[in-house]
């Protein structure tokens, strides 16, 4: 399958954060997954925008509403959010790859609790994973549960 995630961090001053997470997020580098990596940012006073232009990622100023931000900007089919303290276990592509056929959204386990998440959820949200075309049209298909894991840094 062609890179078609684009996958949406949220952040505000990152940068201590930002190093755990990026190699984990390469591995989808390594599957052809990922399209693009976008932090929508809620104005960082730190080093994340450096960090985003380093690692070739776009830089988009968010609001309250990162999320939003970030699929306004994306470019890909589907959409992996996530904030800057998450970190995929070693091993989550093989767990998106499963699911892309699929329909509707999905989340990711998180400390080994089955929390499934409402998509259009924000605040404290768990990572999720959604077609662009049903997050933007406001559709609201109920989440599965992917068995990647994602723990807090």
């Amino acid at each position: 399958m062609p890179a078609a995630i684009s996958v949406i961090v949220t952040t505000c001053n990152a940068q201590e954060r930002l190093p755990g997470l990026m190699p984990r997020l390469f591995e989808a580098v390594q599957e052809d997954l990922l399209r693009e990596l976008i932090f929508a940012d809620r104005g960082s006073s730190d080093e994340t925008a450096q960090i985003a232009e380093a690692t070739g990622a776009e830089l988009v100023a968010a609001g309250a509403d990162a999320r939003a931000a970030g699929a306004a900007a994306a470019k890909g089919d589907w959409l992996l959010f996530l904030d800057q303290d998450d970190l995929p276990e070693a091993g989550w592509t093989a767990a998106v790859l499963a699911h892309l056929p699929g329909q509707g959204a999905a989340t990711f386990r998180r400390g080994g609790i089955a929390d499934l998440l409402h998509p259009l959820g924000m605040g404290g949200a768990r990572p999720l994973l959604i077609r662009a075309r049903d997050f933007r049209s406001g559709r609201q298909p109920r989440a599965r549960l992917l068995e990647a894991r994602c723990r807090r840094l």
